[in-house]
């Protein structure tokens, strides 16, 4: 029930912004507002800061004097780093320093310790920390310096010459790989459980050193095995020495797991300026690291925005799959996993069990609600038939069409409706079977129980109406079905008059967030089916506020193009005497100030 409390204070909480938003300049003192141009904050992450702020930063780092570089770096990880300064992340680290003028002061941590990219930072250990994932979101990363990938590594006479992960010969062959690895987790996924060796990874590798992920190419060479898969600069470091060995690429065998990465050096969020002196240094010393790579014999894929491209063929983007599996959660029936053999009798529910338990006494209400939990259809048609009440609401508050619908199991979903389940009952903390579809993103079931009769325009206890939960909480897929399921688009709701088209203005698209997986309908694709369903593109909130000016004062230029390109009048003003292209000036949104300086066109005289 907490849960739900939250999402619904968020979704408060985006209303009253696309206000406070608008009307910060008559509040909020100038000097209390973001930094002025040709400033920058060191208290604001990088995905946070204006276009302006970026510039700024970039700006700071042409004058920038770096006497000296704190860097986190392993002590035992060859052939990437260690106590030794031996390692090919440590020549890199050493010929940017030579470029900047710096010395490299190393602390020595273990990557494999937990807290790296906390503590470190927190405690003042490092400024830098290597070879980072350079789509982290855990740190603030520079350019990709090179992308590697995954093999397997095998003596070459042997000459396997792997097709696939369903090569049976891999599920006889002698195989070592090491821990905390995407390859031994896919293996393990392809039933390849024929590990002879699997390399225990330690904190104290710098003191044991047999314990380096490495070591399992050093056993392939001595016989020990007939295949490794590890991270190509370990296999590529042990053939660059003279082994006769073959790398063979893994990375277009698989498309769901991802096998390749590129990396690049990572530093605290709100370190901006660091990262663009760090950037610049990368640059200027490309040739002198793509030398360093290849001494190192690292197997490099290709990559466009690397400062060293190699020429190992890339899988790509994942983004297909990963969107094919989101869709299957939002557009299908969640269904009930099978029991495996490994069950035993008293873990299945049979409806002689059930029949047994309901003539002990047990509650026949309860048992419905465990049934629909269980995704057992079978087991919510006896239970029905034994008298159960499709509407009664559990001990934790819910009915069982709300727990259905919160299981995205629109399957269940129809049969509860079909015996009489009331579409529009609210759970104790007021909120419909809808409103759960709908928090979960799930087309079936908000088209099932609008179907059945469910209130599209039915408002919460907050008094949000349900296109306005889905457009709030970003669950765009609902929005999508509840647009094409007759809601109303062009309401304007509560004392502020908010319309859809102004909650959706304010929501930048996926690829402008780094937490956003762009799956689906976005806030550009809603605001267009608004539009083309009957939603006026100039609608004024009780405060004068348009949809465009809520884009101009997010800096959302996508929607700004949209509107504008949907008749949106740019000089119209709010009840502040404030056109669109004001409200982004005075949030210093320099790319909102840009699009709509250029795709406004004045109006006639």
């Amino acid at each position: 029930m907490v849960a739900s409390g939250m999402k619904h204070r968020s979704l408060t909480s985006l209303s009253v912004c696309l206000l406070v938003t608008l009307a910060f300049s008559q509040s909020t003192p100038a000097q209390e507002r973001r930094p002025m141009r040709g400033e920058y904050s060191l208290s604001t992450p990088y995905e946070q800061l204006t276009p302006a702020e970026i510039a700024a930063a970039k700006h700071a780092a042409k004058t920038r004097k770096v006497t000296t570089l704190s860097v986190c770096a392993d002590p035992g990880n060859m052939p990437l780093s260690n106590n030794k300064q031996q390692g090919f992340q440590n020549k890199i680290i050493e010929a940017v320093a030579e470029h900047l003028g710096a010395r490299v002061n190393y602390f020595w941590r273990p990557y494999l310790e937990r807290g790296l990219t906390r503590e470190t930072f927190a405690n003042d250990e490092c400024d830098i920390l290597l070879d980072m994932p350079s789509d982290s979101s855990a740190v603030l990363t520079t350019i990709p310096i090179y992308r590697s990938t995954y093999v397997f590594a095998y003596l070459t006479d042997k000459h396997y010459d792997f097709k696939s992960l369903d090569d049976p010969r891999l599920k006889e062959l002698k195989i070592g790989t090491y821990q905390h690895s995407a390859i031994r987790i896919l293996l393990a996924s392809y039933g390849i459980k024929n590990l002879q060796s699997l390399a225990v990874i330690t904190p104290d590798a710098d003191l044991r050193p047999e314990n380096q992920p490495w070591r399992q190419v050093e056993k392939l060479v001595d016989g020990q095995l007939d295949v490794v898969g590890v991270w190509g600069p370990f296999a590529g470091w042990v053939k660059k020495e003279g082994a006769p060995i073959t790398l063979q690429p893994v990375n277009l065998m698989e498309d769901v797991v991802p096998l390749e990465f590129s990396l690049s050096i990572g530093v605290q969020n709100t370190d901006v300026v660091l990262k663009f002196v760090l950037d610049k240094a990368l640059i200027a010393k490309k040739d002198e690291i793509t030398k360093i790579l290849a001494d190192f014999g690292a197997p490099l894929v290709q990559c466009s925005d690397c400062v060293v491209a190699g020429d190992i063929p890339s899988h790509g983007a994942y983004d297909k799959a990963v969107a094919k599996k989101y869709e299957e959660r939002y557009l299908k029936s969640a269904a009930a996993r099978p029991a495996t053999k490994a069950a035993s009798e008293d873990q299945i529910v049979s409806q002689k069990r059930l029949e047994d338990w309901l003539a002990a006494g047990a509650d026949v209400d309860a048992e419905l609600t465990n049934a629909v939990l269980a995704f057992d259809a079978e087991r919510v048609k006896f239970l029905i038939g034994k008298g159960a009440d499709v509407n009664k609401l559990s001990d934790q508050g819910y009915a069982p069409l709300h727990t259905a619908a919160r299981s995205r199991n629109s399957d269940l979903v129809k049969l509860l409706l079909e015996h009489k389940a009331d579409p529009n009952l609210p759970d104790s903390d007021g909120m419909t079977p809808l409103v759960h579809a709908i928090m979960r993103n799930h087309v079936p079931s908000i088209e099932a129980l609008l179907a059945a009769g469910a209130d599209i325009e039915r408002e919460t206890k907050q008094g949000y109406t349900p296109l306005e939960v889905a457009i709030g909480e970003d669950q765009l897929f609902a929005a999508r079905a509840l647009i094409n399921g007759g809601a109303k688009v062009g309401a304007a709701n509560g004392k502020q008059q908010i319309t859809p088209l102004m909650l959706v203005a304010s929501q930048l698209s996926p690829q402008a967030r780094t937490t956003h997986l762009a799956a689906g309908p976005t806030p550009v694709d809603i605001a267009e089916l608004l539009i083309e369903r009957g939603a006026a593109v100039d609608a004024k909130s009780a405060a004068g506020v348009t949809a465009l000016m809520v884009a101009a004062g997010h800096n959302n230029a996508p929607m700004i193009g949209l509107l504008l390109g949907k008749g949106a009048k740019p000089e119209t003003k709010n009840n502040l005497g404030k056109t669109a292209l004001d409200v982004a000036r005075e949030a210093r949104n320099d790319v909102a100030i840009s699009a709509l300086q250029l795709l406004s066109v004045p109006p006639p005289n």
